[in-house]
């Protein structure tokens, strides 16, 4: 089953190929030498000269089979070797996963876990807080997004993978987990103490002021849709003047959903493309029925806005359907494939970026707000509040 998604969430790890050495025919129960040669033969017919010789691989594994010490699982064998092949592809999005992680995954999207509430990835060997989630235990505790994250109840992360990462975040609700955070402009490393507890958000809300609807969405899951449609016909049904589309900490998700959205504040146009390895374009048009086409809109994001947040800021502000106000957003913009195998287990595979509908490349770049409001933290939402006064601006 193929899910194409719009998601921060990196991970490092995987070559599909290697996949078809162990749980698909069986082979993890009788691994020998002979078995991993012949299907790579397969595999590699005729990529000779892409693809390095693997008896390196064979020979290691005849050694461990001779001389360690200790059981053999053969099934985490395989898993570790995709791992550790696709970790050398350098791209942190392109990643495989264990049923277990996989599963976890998908429950990420739909937004019910135990947990601290924070979307995660590596940069490099960095491991940054890409956005804490609106209400969640990290947002109190006072973790932002480019936070980097050095140690875990005291142990470094450096060296682990991302879901070595998040079992040690995650935890029963009521438990505590220290994270040890560099954060830029600081000269010093700071402790977080943060309780764990239920993580269960709805990704899509409503709030009315003096006429403006403030829509705030959390995420691009499992439930965005539908409540996206309930508050959509909200907005209209209260007859609001004008919408301020809060996209701050939104981590990303499903890249349909995002499009979704996007098609709903324009009249026509485009909404992103995506651009392949072989030149192949895709674009993503709206159909021309948005229901809140004609109302004026502001879009807030700050550097926690990722990926499908991304995209949706950018199709609205480059069909001039709205100003961008905050801080400039993360810049995530590589489509990722999910394939899921019988087992459980899934590779999320980098296929191709976004663009804009300006031609602007959204990975690195990310979106430059119109106007620059930073947070200031405090009582008062000084972005929120910005972005209220410019959208009362246009309705006046």
């Amino acid at each position: 089953m193929a899910k194409r998604i719009a998601y921060a969430l990196g991970v490092i790890v995987l070559l599909s190929s290697i996949y078809l050495l162990g749980v698909t025919k069986g082979y993890y129960q009788r691994v020998t030498t002979r078995n991993f040669a012949n299907v790579f033969s397969r595999e590699l017919s005729g990529y000779e000269e892409k693809v390095p010789n693997f008896t390196l691989y064979e020979s290691v594994l005849d050694l461990v089979n001779e001389k360690y010490y200790g059981d053999i699982n053969y099934l985490d064998v395989l898993y570790g070797s995709i791992k550790g092949a696709v970790a050398g592809l350098g791209d942190p999005y392109t990643s495989f996963s264990t049923p277990e992680e996989n599963q976890a995954f998908f429950t990420d999207l739909e937004g019910i876990y135990e947990g601290v509430g924070v979307e995660i990835d590596f940069v490099g060997d960095r491991l940054l807080v890409i956005a804490p989630l609106e209400g969640s235990p990290a947002k109190e505790a006072g973790l932002l997004p480019k936070d980097e994250i050095v140690a875990i109840d005291g142990r470094a992360v450096m060296g682990m993978d991302l879901y070595s990462v998040l079992a040690l975040i995650r935890g029963p609700r009521g438990s505590r987990v220290i994270l040890t955070i560099y954060r830029e402009g600081s000269e010093e490393l700071k402790d977080f103490t943060v309780t764990r507890g239920v993580i269960h958000t709805e990704s899509v809300g409503v709030t009315m002021r003096d006429g403006v609807a403030v829509m705030r969405i959390t995420k691009f899951g499992g439930d965005t849709e539908q409540l996206f449609d309930k508050a959509v016909n909200q907005i209209v049904r209260e007859g609001a003047k004008g919408v301020v589309l809060d996209l701050r900490n939104n981590p990303g998700g499903y890249l349909d959903v995002a499009v979704k959205v996007a098609n709903e504040f324009l009249d026509g146009g485009l909404i992103v493309e995506e651009r392949f390895k072989d030149g192949k374009v895709t674009p993503f048009t709206a159909d021309g029925d948005g229901k809140l086409s004609e109302l004026p809109v502001v879009v807030l994001v700050d550097a926690g806005s990722a990926s499908a947040a991304e995209i949706v800021a950018g199709a609205l502000r480059d069909n001039n359907r709205a100003k961008i106000v905050g801080e400039n957003t993360y810049g995530k913009g590589s489509v990722q494939e999910v394939e899921e195998f019988g087992d459980g287990s899934a590779l999320r595979i980098t296929i191709a970026h976004w663009y804009t509908p300006g031609g602007s490349p959204i990975s690195g770049k990310g979106i430059k707000p119109d106007i620059l409001v930073r947070y200031t933290g405090g009582d008062t939402d000084t972005q929120l509040e910005r972005a209220l006064s410019e959208i009362k601006k246009i309705i006046q």
